[in-house]
């Protein structure tokens, strides 16, 4: 397994080329319902919208991705919203981890776990050879691991960024806080891959919670 086990790669992908669909049939929808036609001195403008027959979906421009962005900050503010207005903690929780785990194998794929559990020791011997660099560090029995660099660019991140694709242009406290439990069923399972063994994983702090970085805090069981 690749040593660089941080990476949030083909999800803005996948769940774009859904969401443009998704976006198309509503604004078609729309216009039927209310009748509206587009404003004639509006299409002589370069901010025009395109004729309905010239919107393609799965089209490659970069207006229509950045419309497409947009709606999609939207889409996901409303809807951890609502999800926090009609389902109890727990299961928010388990729904949010779940995905988060769900986002990983999109991006790695089903693959399998270390054949070979490995120890602590050499969890930590590995951190001390290669993991300081990638946001790593240890205390105690604890492993603590923070996310310092963009897996898209491969470089290091700036501080209050938060690197997940669908929602980093949202500011802390914009979106409910339990967003980030995603993140802990995506550490889990990159860890238990990697370690070939469970591990327990608790959200220390996030971008989107006011932190400076996604931190978390992972046990070996």
């Amino acid at each position: 397994m690749n040593d660089r086990i941080m990476g949030r790669k083909e999800f803005l992908s996948r769940v774009g080329r859904t969401g443009a669909c998704l976006c198309a049939a509503a604004a078609g929808m729309a216009s039927a319902l209310t009748g509206s036609v587009p404003d004639e001195k509006a299409a002589g403008t370069e901010t025009a919208r395109k004729p309905v027959s010239d919107t393609v979906p799965g089209e490659k421009s970069v207006e229509r991705a950045a419309k497409r962005m947009e709606f999609g900050d939207g889409w996901v503010k409303r809807f951890m919203e609502v999800m926090e207005q009609v389902l109890d903690e727990k299961t928010r929780d388990r729904l949010m981890q779940a995905n988060g785990k769900a986002c990983y194998v999109a991006y790695a794929g089903e693959g399998r776990r270390r054949a070979t559990p490995v120890t602590f020791e050499y969890f930590v011997d590995w951190i001390a050879k290669k993991g300081k660099d990638q946001g790593y560090s240890v205390v105690g029995n604890d492993v603590f691991s923070e996310y310092t660099g963009s897996a898209e660019t491969g470089k290091p991140s700036p501080e209050n960024i938060c690197l997940c694709p669908m929602v980093e242009a949202q500011a802390a406290g914009k979106i409910p806080a339990f967003y980030c439990l995603c993140s802990i069923g995506y550490v889990r399972e990159m860890h238990e891959r990697f370690l070939g063994r469970q591990v327990e994983v608790q959200l220390v702090d996030s971008v989107l919670r006011g932190g400076k970085r996604c931190k978390f805090k992972i046990n070996l069981v």
